[in-house]
């Protein structure tokens, strides 16, 4: 190899334009750079380590602008533990040719809710007031209920994609003596999801508490959960002819003018 191939072997290795070049100069700046910012936290992101810039937005001290290593990503939606709290990746710019930035925002209420197994969900969630927003139903029927009405931000999962309208909640201080139920009313999963990832936003309105509901672990309708009915449809199928004319001759009632029971 001469000594000219071996020049553009080098030069070639940080980039072959100046504009590659550059980009490459300046991701590499940031990344030795940037570590030692006091601004550089590592977090948990959705469970895994991660080193990114954590600065305030603002003034509002529940949002803050978080920015990633240069080829290092943010996930958006991602659950991040920092500072002893839960946040939520609310927002990712799209363009992260340089270093991925973001926001994110500290969660205040922890979500429980019985799936369509029976087990508890539990999903950190960020409660604001929704009075702001059209709850998304109309009705003719007069109720004594509040009127009070709530947003929920959730990340999208498998668990918070089944989620819909008319699915009830307790969300209330932990606390508190009276607990409020809500029901969702407008399920917003277009809020904001780009590419498959992201954030669901719910509105739900303010309805009665019943007796179905579990106020000391938060839980609505906790004693009146049932088995989906397309299970119970599916297990009725799996029955043999056999049982079926065993369940028969066990409801005919023989001493009762051969009457069904």
């Amino acid at each position: 190899m001469s000594v000219w191939d071996m020049y553009e072997d080098r030069i070639n290795a940080s980039g072959k334009t100046n504009r590659e070049r550059l980009l490459n100069q300046t991701k590499d700046n940031i990344s030795r750079k940037i570590k030692d910012s006091l601004s550089y936290h590592y977090v948990s992101i959705d469970g895994v380590s991660q080193g990114i810039t954590i600065t305030d937005d603002s003034n509002d001290l529940s949002i803050k602008k978080i920015c990633a290593l240069p080829d290092e990503g943010l996930l958006h939606g991602g659950m991040v533990e920092y500072a002893n709290s839960h946040w939520i990746i609310t927002e990712v710019d799209a363009n992260d040719e340089v270093y991925s930035k973001g926001k994110m925002q500290r969660c205040n209420y922890l979500l429980k809710w019985l799936d369509d197994t029976g087990s508890i969900i539990e999903k950190w969630s960020i409660v604001e007031d929704g009075t702001k927003y059209l709850i998304g139903e109309k009705s003719s029927d007069m109720m004594s209920i509040g009127d009070a009405r709530i947003a929920i931000t959730l990340p999208k999962d498998a668990d918070t994609n089944k989620l819909c309208r008319g699915m009830r909640f307790l969300v209330d201080d932990n606390d508190a003596d009276r607990v409020l139920a809500y029901q969702i009313t407008k399920p917003n999963k277009l809020y904001n999801i780009y590419d498959g990832r992201g954030i669901f936003r719910f509105i739900l309105n303010e309805v009665n508490l019943t007796d179905d509901d579990n106020v000391k672990l938060r839980i609505a309708d906790y004693y009146n959960w049932k088995k989906p009915e397309e299970e119970l449809s599916h297990k009725d199928q799996d029955i043999t002819l056999s049982e079926i004319i065993d369940r028969s001759d066990n409801n005919y009632d023989k001493t009762s003018e051969g009457r069904w029971i």
